[in-house]
């Protein structure tokens, strides 16, 4: 048999394929030399067409080699990635998946290259639609490359495993919960969908939750606040501070919304409230125009005629709540106040809620931070949301106003 021996009896070549999202790889040949005809000339052919994108008859040529005889080590692995070359060139996924395994399983690759022979089979399994092979090969030799992290949840995810998923991605959920960074957006999304099919609404929630804080954009939290509002347990008294949170996420709304929340808003005393909310439909389009017009006057002259009278007796009406110990109408007053711009408001709701007498309180904290964050006072109003309880929706909501940019 004949000696190993490296040299440039043949040209070397590079091929690059991409599979998967993931950045691959290049696969250089070491030749021996020197390599007798009967080896050197099929494979230059081969190379050749290979190159003419003549496929078939490049996979022939590489045959004609390996039906050679008495091949030194070298010359097996020559033969083996030029036929990876071809099979990956003309888009045979199982094939060159195939020959990559080979080629692992060898023995002959150098140490130095195993790396990217594993990216190259991981990836070429994963187009294959090989996806159990493929979670085998990462776990094998790509456990610690981030970029196959994704190819790893994705093939779990296109075999229906979703307790793997979870499984996975628990460590860096947890690590999120903590103040580290979020999993990668992608990763989400999958661990969404699957809780969605298996129809694990809790689950879902927490996942969208995970979306908004570290991925915010409205069609995210139009999601999880869809979620939530639907969810029994949630209080309809909320409902108002439901659609401040939308407006505040910027999620889209129509306009039978727009008008229905600017009159609750003048129901509950708070004028200020309902004239930016009609001003976000005016913003929006949905306002201000078309056949509704007559009955959008109407209630843009109401909400006008409230907010005037309440700026002008806003004084007296705080001293009647007061007198009263009508705490509720008293802290109304001072949101409404901070709403329209006026800081001066937070310590009338700051007194009616160390009154002890609101009849629910965990509404009134999470108010309170939106109060603290109107008047610029951030870190107080991430400490109330913080410190907001029960279990009529108040703490979640609180939680995600946290999570506004």
């Amino acid at each position: 048999m004949r000696s190993k021996r490296r040299g440039a009896g043949m040209k070397m070549f590079n091929t690059m394929f991409g599979a998967a999202g993931a950045v691959l790889l290049v696969a250089t040949v070491a030749v021996a030399d020197p390599m007798p005809a009967t080896l050197a000339t099929p494979l230059l052919n081969a190379e050749h067409l290979l190159s003419a994108h003549k496929y078939a008859a490049a996979l022939a040529a590489v045959a004609q080699a390996d039906a050679v005889p008495n091949k030194t080590p070298d010359e097996q692995l020559t033969i083996a990635q030029l036929r990876a070359a071809i099979d990956t060139a003309s888009g045979n996924r199982a094939a060159a998946a195939n020959d990559y395994a080979a080629i692992l399983a060898s023995g002959a690759l150098p140490a130095a290259q195993t790396q990217t022979m594993a990216e190259s089979l991981a990836s070429s399994q994963y187009q294959a639609g090989e996806y159990a092979k493929t979670v085998q090969t990462i776990k094998t030799y790509l456990a610690d490359d981030a970029r196959f992290h994704t190819i790893l949840l994705q093939s779990y995810y296109q075999m229906g495993d979703c307790k793997s998923i979870s499984a996975d991605m628990a460590p860096a959920i947890k690590a999120a919960a903590h103040g580290g960074h979020g999993p990668a957006e992608t990763e989400l999304q999958m661990l969404a969908y699957c809780d969605t099919n298996a129809k694990n609404m809790p689950g879902y929630v927490a996942d969208m939750e995970l979306l908004v804080q570290f991925y915010p954009n409205p069609t995210y939290w139009s999601g999880l606040i869809g979620q939530l509002q639907s969810d029994p347990a949630y209080s309809d008294r909320l409902a108002l501070d439901f659609f401040r949170l939308k407006l505040a996420a910027g999620v889209a709304a129509p306009e039978a919304d727009y008008m229905e929340y600017t009159q609750e808003a003048l129901q509950a005393g708070l004028p200020n409230t309902a004239e930016q909310i009609f001003a976000m439909g005016q913003k929006n389009g949905l306002l201000g125009s078309g056949a509704d017009l007559d009955r959008q006057t109407r209630l843009k002259a109401l909400v006008d005629k409230r907010r005037d009278a309440a700026k002008a007796g806003a004084a007296e009406q705080a001293a009647q709540a007061l007198a009263g110990k009508d705490f509720q109408a008293l802290f109304n007053i001072g949101f409404n106040e901070v709403a329209g711009g006026d800081a001066s408001g937070i310590a009338l709701m700051e007194q009616s809620i160390r009154s002890g007498a609101l009849t629910h309180i965990d509404q009134a904290e999470l108010e309170m931070g939106m109060g603290y964050a109107m008047a610029g006072e951030a870190s107080k109003a991430n400490a109330m949301w913080r410190a907001v309880g029960g279990n009529d929706g108040a703490q979640r909501l609180a939680t995600l106003w946290r999570y506004i940019r």
